[in-house]
């Protein structure tokens, strides 16, 4: 068994534009002459790996609290692309009975809309990807809105540069953030499970 650890660092992740930079303050320190050390973390919901809930970009949709687990642990594929992901290289790329699908882009790719409609025909839990968004910035709603309609969950920001496209087993489930829009996660990749 493998383990490939695809979170980013909290601080060295990117970051989307407009988003607030993590910070960790000290609040107590050992070397100060404190008993224990203690720090508080500051962060935006989208920093490094995230998943977005729709309640994102639905009114009333279901916030990060309420996605089922199941969607986040499981069989996933890799399947590395280059610039925008269109229809065409859904077709080519991906296989019928994938449930889980990482896209591996090297934080430069992003789905088109033709992509979103393709995607949608097949019966996807997840679409994770290893860019900031899954959209580009001038039409993140249009594809989050038709993703999250289709209950697809949607994973962002992951780290695959170590990673071989293939099949693994994905544990991802986000933190449980009550009400809120996104969380982020702890993302990790296992070689060598089948179910």
């Amino acid at each position: 068994m493998e383990i490939f650890d695809i979170t980013p660092g909290i601080f060295s992740a990117p970051l989307y534009s407009g988003d607030p930079a993590p910070e960790l303050k000290k609040i107590c320190a050992v070397e100060d002459g404190c008993e224990y050390n203690l720090s508080s973390i500051s962060m935006g919901s989208h920093t490094g790996a995230h998943i977005d809930a729709p309640l994102h970009f639905v009114e009333n949709g279901k916030p990060v609290d309420a996605l089922e687990l199941e969607k986040f642990i499981g069989k996933c594929t890799v399947v590395s692309a280059a610039g925008p992901i269109t229809a065409q290289w859904v077709e080519r790329n991906l296989p019928w009975n994938c449930r889980r699908l990482l896209i591996k882009c090297g934080g430069n790719g992003y789905l088109m809309n033709n992509a979103v409609y393709e995607l949608c025909r097949f019966n996807l839990e997840l679409i994770g990807i290893d860019s900031t968004s899954i959209a580009s910035p001038d039409n993140e709603s249009a594809v989050h809105r038709e993703l999250m309609y289709n209950e697809i969950a949607l994973l962002e920001g992951i780290e695959l540069s170590s990673v071989k496209d293939g099949e693994y087993f994905l544990f991802a489930p986000p933190i449980k953030v009550t009400g809120a829009e996104a969380a982020p996660c702890r993302a990790v990749l296992i070689k060598g499970i089948t179910d």
